[in-house]
């Protein structure tokens, strides 16, 4: 399967799942999608995983909006995190945590905006895997499987997000 047909199957299993990708059109900026997204959410708290370049832009962004980081993860509105590798055939995200409580941002705050880079994206989501088993084939402490936000049906079949995690998941994709 060609790059962009991998990207394209990604993208519409992913939304078919319920995420949102968020992805500069035409003129747009990532900041302008950003900024859109916090206004439409009505975001006013945040916390952030990463400390390299590509996550201080999106940390100064969400401080120049006048959001408040916290450490704080059951009453944050967004945790951000990284996406350490995705499966094309089904949309699903793959996250994985060594140390520390960073994990909880990917379950805790009502929303949670995922930054993948393109080249963590895989046909199949056992291959994004792959790559953190350690030497021995161990699994990391935390590794998680995200398709689309969470979501719940009941004996009524009543579908209802956000019972078990975030109810909207939001998804860059980086070059």
């Amino acid at each position: 399967m060609s790059e962009d047909r991998l990207f394209s199957r990604f993208v519409e299993e992913f939304e078919a799942a319920g995420g949102v990708l968020l992805y500069p059109r035409g003129e747009e900026t990532l900041e302008e999608v950003l900024t859109r997204m916090v206004e439409e959410e009505g975001i006013k708290s945040y916390a952030i995983s990463q400390r390299t370049p590509r996550f201080k832009v999106i940390d100064t962004l969400f401080k120049d909006l006048g959001l408040e980081k916290s450490r704080d993860y059951p009453s944050l509105d967004l945790g951000v995190t990284r996406a350490h590798g995705a499966g094309a055939l089904t949309g699903t995200l793959v996250f994985v945590f060594k140390e520390g409580r960073d994990h909880l941002l990917t379950s805790l705050p009502r929303i949670h905006l995922a930054v993948l880079r393109r080249e963590d994206l895989y046909q199949h989501v056992s291959r994004a895997v792959a790559p953190h088993v350690q030497d021995r084939g161990e699994l990391p402490p935390y590794i998680s499987l995200v398709t689309g936000p969470s979501r719940t049906g009941d004996i009524e079949l009543t579908h209802v997000t956000g019972v078990h995690g975030p109810e909207q998941l939001y998804l860059v994709v980086v070059s």
